[in-house]
């Protein structure tokens, strides 16, 4: 295959498991304010979209330089980008079809590590970077639960102070959480749509033997696939009205939310979302506010959260990251062989 054919192979690949992404993970911002009554599914999830879209050209490309780092971009071929993502487009297919929520953060990472260390070893890992990169992950689901416990607690005290009865307070926070939904998908947006971007770079860095830096430094990031990446999030977004399997597991499977629930936990994934791409951090949007509801309920009561429900979710998030690993490399060998 020519050149220009990679090129095209490769961007299509991931602008598929963007769109997969934005269909899977569309859920995350609005389960909550669906299923607290403050706005209607189809609008929501419009609403979500532009933002969705929005994120990514205001945040900038921090985090897609990092994604980038993972690999010794400069050795890197089409079939180990590919594989890496086909990896994780399997297992954002299968928790869709079990109705799991799942970090398309992991499974990215884990189809980039089983792809490259197939093809370039161990030596061809950029370890201090996959290191940053799970602290990232695995710090972001704990700063969750506390974000979603204070919020969720500062919330109660306010409405408490004012003496509202919880009528009013439904009232109230329904129409703040369209703020609060909407934040979540800018958050979303500026921070999963950029890694994808980061996957493109590696190929394109490779096509002329360098590094991610190296490459930005010298050509600058490609607008092209800003608007390409933040385009296929946008539109799998909107189209993730039909995934309301997930919407119902993160929207009254965890626990019984009010709109004052469903604010807490929008407002405080978004502030971990944020920061963590203002610093070029990458997170999984599911990890976050998955737990940022869980946090809710638990500064209600110990009892109102479904501990079996939260198990099964940290269970998938648990196997993703090795179960893609294992799918990226069979694929690159595959690809290897008959291509």
């Amino acid at each position: 295959m020519s050149g220009a054919g990679l090129l095209v192979a490769v961007v299509t690949v991931a602008l598929i498991f963007d769109l997969l992404n934005g269909f899977h993970d569309g859920c995350n911002a609005v389960s909550t304010v669906i299923y607290t009554g403050a706005l209607k599914p189809r609008f929501a999830i419009g609403l979500s979209a532009i933002f969705n879209f929005v994120g990514p050209l205001v945040m900038g490309v921090a985090v897609a330089k990092t994604i980038g780092g993972v690999i010794q971009a400069g050795d890197a071929s089409a079939h180990l980008v590919i594989a890496a993502i086909l990896g994780a487009c399997v297992w954002e297919i299968l928790t869709w079809l079990w109705a799991l929520p799942m970090s398309s953060s992991h499974a990215l990472v884990g189809g980039l590590l089983g792809s490259g260390v197939a093809a370039l070893g161990l030596g061809g890992i950029n370890w201090s970077k996959v290191i940053l990169v799970f602290v990232a992950l695995f710090a972001s689901p704990f700063l969750g639960i506390v974000t979603g416990y204070i919020l969720m607690r500062i919330s109660r005290f306010i409405f408490a102070m004012l003496r509202m009865d919880m009528a009013r307070a439904d009232r109230f926070y329904k129409r703040m959480q369209i703020l609060s939904s909407s934040w979540v998908s800018f958050s979303h947006g500026s921070n999963d749509a950029t890694k994808v971007m980061g996957i493109i770079v590696i190929f394109l860095a490779a096509r002329e033997g360098l590094g991610v830096t190296d490459y930005v430094n010298q050509h600058g990031f490609p607008y092209w696939v800003i608007l390409a990446c933040a385009g296929a999030m946008a539109v799998g977004t909107f189209i993730s009205v039909r995934s309301f399997r997930l919407i119902r597991t993160l929207g009254e499977r965890i626990t019984k939310l009010h709109p004052i629930n469903g604010f807490s936990a929008e407002c405080g994934g978004a502030i971990v979302i944020q920061l963590a791409s203002l610093f070029g951090l990458p997170v999984s949007t599911t990890h976050v506010v998955t737990s940022a509801v869980t946090g809710t309920g638990l500064a209600s009561q110990l009892g109102g959260v479904s501990w079996k429900v939260f198990r099964a979710i940290m269970l998938a998030w648990v196997v993703t990251l090795p179960f893609c690993a294992a799918v990226a490399a069979i694929i690159y060998y595959i690809l290897e062989l008959f291509m």
